[in-house]
């Protein structure tokens, strides 16, 4: 870590190189001035390590400070001086952070005497007379800037002996500093020096993670934009597994697992990538100058080999897989923001469909930005009350008799009128909005079964889709209970449909859940049946009470004794279980035919209804058995 150490303050007068106003032009024989008083300006023999130690203050092209200011105000005035600065000595330039006087941001390296100043670093250089070096510009600023006839500056160096820049004074014409001068301006570039390692070590306890000691979002952004690259690859690290692992062994063996996996990236580190930690398991990392073919091809092989391997904490030995989720720069982003959101989308791909990895794709990522650009109307809409109930029947296959409905969402936008579900519901999964407007579906479905009730027809159960984000939601099933808390028979009024998929994504979850559900007498179905994942390893574990056989069985039931044979398992399960099976999706006569025959108890489809409202509804009620 790079401190400044500034020239002591009592010692100013003895450690300051002064070129006397009367020394000849010529190299004097005194031993006493060194050779780079007389030529053009040298680079230091640190010079590499100086202009690290520079970059790691990140001062240069900051923005103007009262504290800095003040001090080279100070210094002048104490100096008698109508020009200061505080000059930082990059690769070809002189910056001033800040200055008086001076009336340029910045000059020519080889134009500035700080550069000179630099190259003895422990030792304050003045010269009272410019005009008397040979080969010095007393216009360093340019025809129409002020005559530059006497400077004294002060190294401000780091703890390795590097000096990054100057605490200086300047006059128009030449003149020579006293004692006292001398002293006070190391003094004041000594305050200069604790104010730069300051300030340095709190960016640094600011933009650093504690746990791993790489780089946070904000030092890494700085990184990046520091290193102005042509092009890269951006990589989001995502610990699979890592909350798991703090669950079941504690967070200081999670923590152990992070700290390994700082070290593993490291590596690529060393290499030229720029590494930072984003928060609990998720890291960042940008390869510059590297092509998405040769980073497929050299890069990732290596990155996900040393991410694979087990861990070793403690005395355990631990496995933790990865999701990855790149993108190229510029291609996929022309900006830092740009790019790193089509790194996070893919990563979110590579979640969402369960794979190690994934590369950023457009044609995805267009579909996302759709579904956000979507999200101001779909938040108006929940707030408006826009998303309405349509109920499909339920029909018992015996009698035609409507048994239940199923509650579907609809979008009845005022501009567009009523918008199908396939363009909305997708946009409510992705932008989290789906949980809010399954509740008001819910709470829907409850007015309008105790309307129907109270109009004296035979109010059918009313099934409603959860949403993950539901079976997540800690205060759903006391939602749910206070829900039906105001009908006088609530739990005959509602019944759950769940999709496999919610299901088996957090298997604990759901059945505590779902076992709360069936407690208040509400009847639990899984929706989709048989479609993915292993059903019937889960089935017997799950507290349901109904199969719904998804519509792709159901459609080639009569025209293919494979789907036949699959729907006969699927009800002759059920029955082993003791759960009701309904199947989704008939349209034809013969499909109903067909499930009725194989002892399937209800059906649901376009051929007995579609979607209705619910005042379409009650007119199918009164009418009676439907499909008969």
């Amino acid at each position: 870590m790079a401190a400044v150490h500034p020239s002591q303050g009592a010692g100013a007068a003895a450690t300051a190189l002064v070129l006397e106003g009367d020394a000849p032009a010529a190299r004097p024989p005194s031993a006493l001035l060194p050779n780079w008083l007389y030529t053009a300006a040298l680079q230091p023999a640190d010079e590499p390590q100086r202009l690290a130690d520079l970059r790691a203050f990140g001062i240069l092209d900051t923005d103007p400070d009262d504290d800095y200011d003040r001090l080279v105000q100070l210094a002048t005035v104490l100096c008698g001086a109508p020009m200061g600065a505080l000059t930082f000595v990059d690769g070809q330039r002189n910056w001033y952070k800040s200055r008086v006087g001076v009336p340029v941001q910045q000059v020519a390296r080889d134009k500035s005497f700080c550069s000179h100043a630099i190259l003895e670093a422990d030792r304050m250089l003045e010269i009272q007379d410019v005009s008397r070096l040979g080969w010095a510009d007393s216009l360093p600023w340019g025809p129409h800037g002020p005559t530059l006839g006497f400077y004294a500056g002060v190294p401000l160096r780091t703890r390795d002996g590097s000096a990054i820049g100057t605490l200086c004074v300047m006059d128009h014409v030449p003149r020579r500093l006293t004692e006292a001068q001398r002293d006070g301006l190391a003094k004041l570039a000594k305050a200069v020096a604790s104010q730069l390692t300051l300030r340095r070590q709190l960016r640094i306890a600011t933009e650093t993670d504690r746990l791993t000691g790489l780089p946070n979002w904000f030092h890494f952004e700085h990184e990046f934009d520091h290193s102005k690259p042509a092009c890269g690859m951006v990589c989001f690290v995502r610990l699979k597994t890592i909350n798991q692992i703090n669950s079941a062994h504690g967070f200081r063996v999670a923590d152990g697992l992070i700290k390994q996996t700082a070290d593993r990236l490291r590596v690529f580190q060393a290499q030229g990538a720029v590494i930072g930690r984003i928060k609990r398991g998720l890291f960042i990392l940008f390869f510059p100058e590297v092509r998405p073919e040769q980073f497929g091809r050299e890069v990732v092989p290596r990155l996900a080999m040393s991410l694979g391997a087990s861990y070793q904490v403690g005395a355990m030995t631990l496995v933790c897989p990865v999701n990855l989720g790149f993108a190229s720069y510029p291609d996929d982003g022309k900006t830092l923001d740009e790019v790193v959101n089509a790194a996070d989308t893919a990563l979110q791909v590579a979640i969402e469909r369960e794979q190690s990895m994934a590369f950023f794709d457009r044609s995805v990522d267009n579909v996302l930005s759709t579904h956000f650009r979507l999200e101001p109307q779909l938040r108006r809409a929940l707030e408006k009350s826009e998303f309405v109930n349509y109920y499909q029947p339920k029909v018992e296959l015996t009698t035609g008799r409507i048994v239940g409905v199923e509650a579907l969402v609809r979008w009845m936008d005022p501009a567009r009128g009523l918008v199908p579900p396939g363009e909305f519901v997708p946009a409510l999964e992705t932008t989290n909005l789906i949980g809010a407007v399954a509740q008001k579906i819910m709470e829907r479905a409850i007015a309008d079964w105790r309307n129907w009730r109270d109009a004296g027809l035979a109010a059918p159960r009313i099934a409603v889709n959860v949403a993950a984000a539901q079976l997540r939601d800690d205060d759903f099933v006391p939602a749910l209970q206070r829900a039906l808390a105001v009908l006088p028979a609530g739990s005959e009024a509602l019944g759950i449909e769940v999709t496999e998929s919610i299901l088996i994504s957090n298997m604990e979850r759901a059945i505590e859940v779902l076992q709360q559900v069936r407690a208040l007498g509400i009847p639990v179905a899984i929706d989709d049946f048989g479609t993915g994942y292993s059903s019937l390893a889960y089935i017997v574990t799950l507290p349901i009470d109904e199969l719904k056989i998804d519509r792709a069985f159901v459609k080639k039931i009569t025209a293919d004794a494979a789907y036949e044979g699959i729907v006969r398992t699927c009800v002759s399960l059920a029955r082993g279980l003791n759960l009701k099976v309904v199947a989704e999706g008939v349209e034809t006569e013969a499909q109903a035919v067909a499930l009725r025959n194989l002892g399937c108890d209800q059906a649901q489809g376009f051929f007995y209804s579609p979607p209705v409202p619910a005042e379409q509804l009650v007119k199918m009620l009164r009418a009676g058995p439907l499909g008969q």
